[in-house]
């Protein structure tokens, strides 16, 4: 855990921008026409200057995780703690890029288009993070692990709303190519949100992994389900975070 949070880290302050050009990342498997892509090109470039981040935020995230990588080696403190910490990191990742929408938003163009958050988040997604959500509530309640419970499932909850708040989050646009900004703006809200609703069922496996056997004999069933649910509620919303990055960009 220590080696892979610590991976995350120096991968922070070697490409910077991978963190921070959070825009560019859910561009990587996009397809446009040949014709398009100096223009998306252009849309790319507008909206990372205008959510403001920079190669600096993608330093303090490769910073904090280093520092959370060296707790890990901490006897004293939980493995699970510092994993937590780090998906809280990511996260907040996201929710900084929210807030500078809706700073910036209030001075740029947007679109008269009503949208539901539902759309980034579906049932399914929402249905995953409940059920982890579920699963570190009994925990808490019944395992010897009660503390580790207690912070995953606080830290469920806070990832669940960052998800919903960036699914939820105004469009962005510039204004000088709305259809194509807005055809980007969509696929950034989707892929953020579901990242976040991804990385809020993500500390569940481990603490299932590690709590549930500690369960009294009476939770026996759901001592040997609560790590298969968790990991199929991660699964769900990793499968459905990565395969709108598939489809086609529509520059009409």
């Amino acid at each position: 855990m220590a080696a892979a949070i610590g991976g995350v880290g120096l991968a922070g302050f070697t490409w910077p921008r991978c963190f921070a050009g959070v825009a560019g990342n859910y561009m990587g498997l996009a397809r446009v026409e040949p014709s398009d892509r100096e223009r998306l090109r252009g849309v790319l470039a507008a909206r990372e200057k205008m959510e403001g981040i920079s190669e600096v935020s993608g330093r303090y995230l490769g910073a904090a995780c280093l520092v959370l990588a060296a707790l890990e080696g901490v006897r004293a403190i939980p493995v699970i703690v510092p994993y937590v910490f780090f998906c809280l990191a990511i996260a907040l990742q996201a929710l900084f890029a929210y807030v500078q929408f809706h700073r910036t938003v209030e001075r740029r163009v947007a679109p008269l288009v009503r949208r539901s958050p539902l759309t980034a988040l579906p049932p399914l997604v929402i249905a995953a993070m409940a059920c982890s959500l579920v699963i570190t509530l009994v925990l808490a309640v019944e395992s010897a692990e009660r503390f580790d419970a207690i912070i995953v499932a606080l830290t469920t909850l806070v990832l669940a709303s960052i998800a919903w708040r960036v699914a939820g989050a105004p469009a962005l646009l510039a204004g000088a190519d709305p259809q194509l900004e807005y055809a980007v703006d969509e696929r950034v809200r989707i892929g953020r949100a579901r990242s976040v609703a991804a990385v809020a069922c993500a500390p569940v496996i481990l603490l299932a992994a590690s709590a549930a056997p500690s369960l009294p004999s009476a939770y026996h069933t759901f001592a040997v389900l609560a790590p298969l649910i968790a990991t199929l509620a991660f699964l769900v919303s990793i499968a459905a975070a990565q395969i709108p990055l598939r489809a086609r960009i529509c520059a009409a």
